[in-house]
Formats: C-alpha cells, structure tokens, sequence
C-alpha cells in the first residue's frame, strides 16, 4: 500500500542533509506543544494521519503541516492530494486521526530540522 512513518523518515533521510526525527506515541498536550513549533521556519512537520477520522472514508496518509493558527485552534494541512488540496482541520481532530494504529505502531509526526 503506503509508506509507514518510519519508511518515510528513512526516504526523507535518504534525501537531506537535516535531521529528522519520528515522533509517536504523543499525548495531546505534546501534539499540541509540536504544533506551536511547527510556524518557526527552521522546523517541519509531516502528520501521520487517518483520512476516514477526518473525512469519514480513506486510510492512512501522510501531509505537511503548513503552521498552527493559535487563536483559531486549526492545523493549516498542505495536502499533496490533488483531490483534498490544502485543508484546515481543529487541532483535536487532527490529534485523534494520528492517535491511531498503522500497523502495530501509533501515527505521529516527522520533524525535519
């Protein structure tokens, strides 16, 4: 099927010379700590998610955070999927579409830094 996100990680390594590192297992405070993170330049993300906790249908995907807008509490999720394109999505809908299994491991994050 897909990449999982420790298969990514190994292709994003494979492809730059910054680090990067798999966050799982993140409770929602850490999410929600990460996401605040995510607008600094010198950081990215890439969300682990599953599209059917969003969208009611699809399976696991992977997605660049584009930034956190605090005041709104959304995600502003840059799609590589010509389909869904870029998307806004509540902070806790996103956390409960990555607080799931892919496989035997939990969805997270990349950092790439």
């Amino acid at each position: 099927m897909g990449l999982t996100l420790d298969e990514l990680a190994k292709v994003a390594q494979s492809h730059t010379s910054r680090k990067v590192t798999v966050l799982r297992d993140l409770g929602e405070t850490q999410f929600l700590e990460y996401l605040h993170r995510s607008n600094d330049p010198g950081r990215r993300y890439i969300v682990n998610f599953d599209r059917a906790q969003i969208f009611g249908a699809g399976s696991g995907h992977h997605s660049p955070i584009g930034g956190y807008l605090e005041a709104e509490d959304l995600v502003f999720v840059l799609d590589v999927n010509f389909d869904f394109q870029p998307w806004l999505v509540e902070r806790k809908r996103l956390f409960d579409a990555t607080n799931t299994f892919d496989g035997d491991k939990k969805r997270g994050l990349l950092l790439i830094e």
